[in-house]
């Protein structure tokens, strides 16, 4: 296929897949197909009479330019690199826009939730990325606010490579507060990729299109914290249809506008996961990571003697320390994450 061909219809951008399939079927190719090509032959793909006025407008101002001027590549659905575990799903991209060089993805998992990212949102993405990514796995997520960029960075952080996901084009990131963070993906020997074309601009119908693609082209997905109604679920129903595991961080009962984890655990559409160890049992995979001592601060080591034999509840706890409610929480979690204590009832204890 030729890359003048290729580029031109990317950059057209009309194509689902069920529609180059059409195309490929009646022309042969790309380039015949540019060439050929009529307005009739588009209606009768289901284009209506003005967006095909409109689609040959914009048809006639496309300039072929060399792709190594963005340092970007073309990838198309029927080439032999195009990533198979994204060619599998109901309608995949027919061309990617791809910076930097794609990684195995045997073993990739999606991270998202939102982007109004909370301190216990933070401390959990932090953590469970951290150990996906000294386990090896290629970390996928859509470089938005909140829990999308703290996935990114914490990888950088554990020297791990990660594939940012966008809803513009790879030339537009957005948002323009990320973009620092996408040069320094592309300097870690991360991937910059999308299926828009060059010089699109954000906007709000791309997202949810995009997340298809980050739970096509992952393992599974974990799904940290999210509204009902969020992004973050509709890529847990993307990763459902498409086969994939879905897993979820349980959430704070209170925290009314973020029950979408909970929301996917009660209904039994994610599985509810504590540790790092749970999704590596669901895959059957054992932790490449030696377990090092547990090391306890001062406030963590004061709390853990004062449950020790029945434990107690943060009532209890807040009368008997220096300490409120939230700094109690906070600390009681960090413990839980450590793996050395749970909530049973109204208790919290030592396990």
């Amino acid at each position: 296929m030729a890359n003048e061909y290729r580029y031109l219809w990317a950059q057209w951008g009309i194509l689902d897949y069920e529609k180059y399939q059409i195309i490929q079927k009646q022309f042969g190719d790309l380039e015949s197909a540019w060439k050929k090509i009529d307005r009739l032959f588009l209606m009768r793909l289901g284009f209506g009479q003005e967006k095909v006025d409109r689609l040959f407008a914009i048809q006639k101002t496309i300039q072929f330019q060399r792709l190594e001027d963005f340092d970007v590549r073309i990838l198309c659905v029927d080439d032999e690199d195009y990533p198979k575990c994204l060619k599998s799903i109901a309608s995949p991209p027919v061309f990617l826009f791809v910076r930097g060089k794609l990684p195995p993805l045997y073993k990739a998992l999606g991270v998202v939730g939102t982007r109004d990212i909370t301190d216990y949102g933070r401390m959990t993405t932090e953590k469970f990325v951290s150990d996906l990514t000294l386990n090896g796995f290629v970390i996928v997520s859509g470089l938005a606010l909140g829990v999308d960029a703290c996935t990114h960075e914490t990888t950088l952080r554990n020297n791990g490579i990660t594939i940012a996901v966008l809803g513009s084009g790879v030339d537009r990131v957005y948002p323009a507060a990320n973009r620092y963070l996408a040069e320094k993906i592309l300097q870690k020997g991360g991937v910059i990729l999308s299926e828009y074309p060059l010089g699109t601009p954000a906007a709000q119908h791309h997202f949810p299109m995009r997340n298809r693609i980050i739970s096509g082209l992952s393992r599974g997905v974990l799904i940290v914290e999210g509204g009902v109604k969020s992004g973050a679920l509709i890529t847990a129903r993307y990763a459902l249809e498409q086969g994939r595991e879905v897993f979820a961080i349980p959430n704070n009962i209170t925290k009314i506008g973020l029950s979408g984890t909970n929301h996917l655990i009660r209904r039994s559409e994610a599985k509810l996961v504590e540790s790092v160890e749970h999704i590596l049992e669901e895959f059957q995979m054992q932790s490449h990571v030696s377990k090092q001592p547990i090391t306890f601060s001062a406030i963590e080591s004061e709390l853990l003697e004062r449950i020790i034999n029945d434990g107690k509840g943060i009532d209890e706890l807040v009368l008997e320390t220096p300490y409120n409610v939230a700094r109690l929480s906070e600390v009681l979690i960090t413990l839980q994450l450590k793996g050395v204590v749970r909530e049973i009832g109204q208790k919290w204890v030592i396990i």
